[in-house]
């Protein structure tokens, strides 16, 4: 059977199953015993004064509007007296025959509500409360919620003075500067009855947008749709390099992207029948962002900081479909997404050249790509300690792309990939097991294997680029272009395996052990139909990984608890070119062998000495390093033998305290040190430098309550870094140091019991070393909101 043929066999299985499976049978009267329960209560009941907070605490968390258990609810009598899966459980006039009075009294086996992790079971006196409530008729205030409705409404104003550089502060403030205003934040919920809610939410402010749209009813369905857009801001300026002038380029205009996103999902939630979902949404990116491949910028010596950027024109498809139902016992989850992508991107790399004056290159790339996934995943529990889960994912690419490259728009320095095409298939299996606890002992066991194979095809027109002469100017090329016809297959084949175990009978202690374990394959062949170009490329790579954890947490002292575990992780691949095949001599023909190991040790102690102070002291060492072994290289980028390839260092200390010294203040603060480091291995190349540096952040928050109606607030944050390596001589020195103050202040003051107003003013000061203060700011906000209710 062709797998669609099997999902909707399984869909029209569940649905009918659904549909006629009958209702767990009615608690029958005749085993019913009235001689146990409480006697009625004496007296007139009054539903608000007596019932309603019973079944506010006590029934509602369960037997709500919201998927409610059984299908049985509380929140109104006509639900109630309908009853749920077990039919009626409240007859009015005879509580003694009313299973919900058996229920709560307890003398069910296995039926006492709520359940014993649920709630603390009801008095003798709530029993004879309710038992009265019913013989008098179940008497309601009302028999449905009357229609209703609220609105919130937050206009906000204000304004950003920004002194120093405009586009890093938008940047890293993520906001435009200047002045701003609109609705912060509006709302419009309520009811339309007892069962169906709406609400239409969201914000209007400048650069930022947000309209959502809910319609809900529980046993029916709901419809959830909206939009949102947002802008993320970019700086202009490249590098920077003391020696040059200017000594930071940039390109003289705003870089920002527009980010959007627009939904709308159908879902139906109707009692006994699968849950489903069916639903749209469209994604977009629209402008412009800064890269980090900066282009060379000279007068007298090449220096790598000329500003880059990407233009993108980017919209995606999806269309979602979601199913949940149990089945016997067992939960079947369906999920399938289908996405369809159309991306235009232009990158721009500004170069100047010696005294050659100003170098453009422009490239230019179009991608249009259909990819589906559908996942089908089972859960079954079989008792206390056992239950199994299984998982299966198929998933498929076509897509069709386009690539130009030029220089100055000058065809003589074109690259030229006028078409490619790929297709890509995936599946993943995954069975999972948990077993128990076994006297404190707990074990969970996965495998999960994976086969992924993809098949390209693609054109190119290969034009001879510029040719470099003494570092700083260039020859123009004046060889033929070489057409290619390039074919690469890629298959990939993996399997992972998973153990845990947890153990909790020592006291106030548990110890656990995690390990994950997987075996990859892959095998790549590139090759040029062409037969002028004669390229090939066979290449096998296998490796093997390991990832093992293990650790404790204990408590022995009610106000002390203490967190730790060690990580080891090691990853070992071969590589192999198979000889007798014409084979690029550079990366990654020349390499045989990779090691990479990596360890980890985490420890957190939390404090909790009195009720108005907590502290938790936490502290991670990490270390990865890696070697490789290569052949030797014609290129001469490798002589053979083993390299020791570089290592990363960091150590992270963190404290967190919380103080409450009395009811009206509330004091946090948070502090973050990080020296790390990172070394490449030069081999004698001076251009090659390690970095260093550390890392430090604090946040402090304050809130005090000056009044009943009037609260004050501040926030301060302080980030540092300085992680740079300083190879001016004998290459470009990069990195970061600087030094970042953001100070939030403000206060709220209500008037009356639905108006609120807030005054809030925020400061940021900027400050970057290795720039020489081109990428310095200092910003001054202010912004007023007012926020009415109704009713």
């Amino acid at each position: 059977m062709r797998p669609a043929t099997r999902h909707l066999a399984l869909l029209a299985a569940s649905c009918c199953l659904g549909l006629f499976a009958p209702p767990r049978a009615a608690l029958a009267a005749g085993t019913l015993e009235p001689a146990q329960l409480p006697t009625p209560a004496q007296g007139q009941i009054d539903f608000a004064r007596d019932i309603k907070p019973i079944l506010d605490t006590s029934c509602l968390r369960c037997h709500g509007p919201e998927k409610p258990k059984s299908d049985f609810r509380l929140d109104n009598r006509a639900a109630a007296l309908k009853g749920g899966d077990r039919g009626a459980d409240i007859l009015p006039g005879d509580s003694a025959y009313s299973p919900l009075i058996h229920y709560v009294a307890g003398v069910v086996e296995d039926m006492e509500m709520p359940p014993p992790e649920k709630g603390e079971p009801l008095t003798t006196n709530q029993v004879a409360l309710l038992r009265a409530w019913i013989d008098q008729g179940a008497a309601w205030d009302t028999n449905a919620p009357a229609a209703s409705q609220a609105v919130s409404i937050s206009p906000a104003f204000g304004g950003t003075a920004v002194g120093g550089n405009l586009q890093k502060f938008r940047e890293l403030a993520g906001q435009a500067g200047g002045l701003n205003g609109g609705l912060s934040q509006f709302d419009l919920s309520g009811r339309s009855g007892p069962d169906t809610k709406y609400s239409f939410t969201g914000h209007l402010l400048q650069d930022d947008y947000k309209l959502a749209l809910s319609l809900d009813r529980p046993d029916l369905g709901y419809i959830h749709s909206g939009w949102e857009q947002w802008r993320k801001w970019y700086s202009d300026t490249g590098g920077f390099s003391p020696e040059l002038h200017p000594s930071a380029a940039d390109f003289g205009h705003d870089l920002h992207l527009d980010i959007g996103h627009a939904w709308v999902d159908f879902g139906l939630t109707l009692p006994h029948l699968p849950q489903m979902k069916l639903g749209y949404e469209y994604d977009y990116k629209r402008g412009g962002e800064a890269t980090t491949d900066w282009g060379t910028f000279a007068f007298g010596n090449l220096r790598a900081i000329a500003p880059a950027a990407k233009y993108l024109d980017e919209g995606t498809h999806v269309i979602k479909f979601d199913l949940d139902h149990e089945l016997g016992g067992m939960a079947i989850e369906e999920r399938f997404r289908g996405e369809y992508y159309d991306l235009k991107t232009r990158y721009t790399n500004n170069d100047v050249r010696g005294a050659g004056g100003l170098t453009t290159e422009n490239a230019r790339e179009s991608d249009s790509y259909f990819q589906g996934a559908n996942t089908l995943r089972v859960e079954k529990k079989f008792n206390d300690w056992s239950s199994v889960s299984a998982g299966w994912l198929y998933s498929r690419l076509n897509s069709d792309a386009s690539f130009t490259d030029s220089v100055n728009n000058n065809p003589l320095f074109l690259d030229l990939l006028p078409d490619s095409s790929l297709q890509k298939d995936s599946q993943v299996f995954n069975l999972n097991a948990l077993l128990g606890p076994f006297e404190g002992l707990t074990f969970i066991a996965g495998l999960q294997p994976e086969w992924t194979r993809q098949q390209g095809l693609g054109g190119a027109n290969a034009f001879l680029n510029p040719v470099y002469t003494n570092g700083a100017s260039f020859a123009p090329a004046t060889l033929p272009v070489v057409p290619s016809l390039l074919s690469s297959d890629y298959n990939q084949n993996s399997i992972t395996e998973s153990a845990a175990l947890r153990y909790n009978k020592i006291p106030h202690t548990a110890l656990f052990a995690e390990a994950r374990f997987q075996q990859q394959g892959i095998s790549q062949y590139d090759l040029d139909l062409q037969p002028s170009t004669e390229f090939l490329q066979n290449t096998s790579f296998a490796s093997q990984e390991s990832d093992l954890r293990f650790g404790f947490n204990t408590s022995p002292w009610r106000a002390v608890s203490l967190d730790a575990h060690y990580r080891r992780y090691e990853n070992d691949s071969q590589y192999e070119n198979n000889p007798g095949e014409i084979v690029l001599q550079g990366y990654p023909g020349f390499i045989k062998e990779r090691d990479l190991k990596t360890d980890e040790i985490e420890a957190k102690l939390t404090l909790h000495p009195c009720a108005w102070m907590r502290a938790a002291l936490s502290y991670q060492y990490l270390t990865t390093s890696s070697w490789t072994d290569t052949t030797r290289s014609g290129h001469g980028v490798s002589d053979g033998g083993g390299i020791y390839s570089g290592e990363s260092y960091s150590q992270i200390y963190s404290l967190n305290t919380t103080f409450t010294p009395w009811r009206r203040l509330f004091l946090s603060a948070t502090f973050s040190y990080q020296p790390s480091s990172t070394t490449t291995a030069d081999h004698s190349v001076p251009t090659v430098a390690a970095y260093r540096g550390d890392m430090a952040t604090v946040l402090a928050t304050a809130n005090y309550v000056i009044s009943p109606k009037a609260d004050c607030f501040a926030t301060y944050s302080f980030s540092e870094a300085d992680y740079a390596q300083n190879n001016f001589a004998a290459g470009l020195p990069v990195g970061i140091e600087y030094r970042m103050h953001i100070l939030q202040a403000g206060v709220d003051r209500r008037f009356g019991k639905n108006v609120t107003a807030q005054l809030k003013y925020n400061y940021y000061c900027y400050n970057e070393p290795t720039s020489a203060g081109i990428n310095n700011f200092a910003a001054n906000a202010i912004f007023a909101t007012l926020t009415c209710r109704w009713p």
